[in-house]
């Protein structure tokens, strides 16, 4: 038999507006711990990623050995006008927390939004679990919206 490809899943990448907002509500308000900063220079941010013309400073931050990698892209790319989680390419994070209301109170303070209501599962591994989607949205489409 041979040896597994992948050995692990090193972090989570999650694009956002606001480096220093982010490490705020991921540290400083959902217990994060910051690991490391960064800055990757034009060259190095279109050879990883593709995006020329572009900076990016990121954090790594961790909680029990789960790291997200918070990315802030200099200059920023507009979202598109609709966010859904039905986007092929779409990724998301599944946190467990104590209060959920309290939760997504905080996260909208962020400019986290939620694209359906808080409902509860009533079947397979997840029964009885309240579970809801947020999107982060950029500040100026909530402007637009609201």
């Amino acid at each position: 038999m041979t040896a597994p490809l992948v050995l692990g899943v090193t972090h989570s990448g999650l694009t956002v507006a606001d480096l220093d907002d982010a490490i705020a509500l991921w540290c400083s308000e959902l217990g994060f711990a910051l690991e490391r900063t960064f800055a990757l220079d034009t060259q190095t941010t279109v050879a990883t990623t593709g995006v020329s013309g572009a900076t990016i400073r990121g954090a790594v931050v961790d909680l029990g050995g789960q790291k997200i990698e918070l990315l802030q892209y200099d200059p920023p790319r507009p979202a598109p006008e609709s966010i859904s989680p039905a986007h092929i390419g779409m990724i998301h994070i599944a946190l467990t927390v104590s209060n959920l209301e309290r939760s997504i109170g905080l996260f909208a303070e962020h400019g986290w939004v939620p694209v359906g209501t808080p409902h509860q599962m009533v079947s397979g591994v997840r029964e009885g679990t309240r579970i809801v989607y947020l999107n982060l949205q950029s500040r100026e489409l909530q402007r637009r919206e609201a």
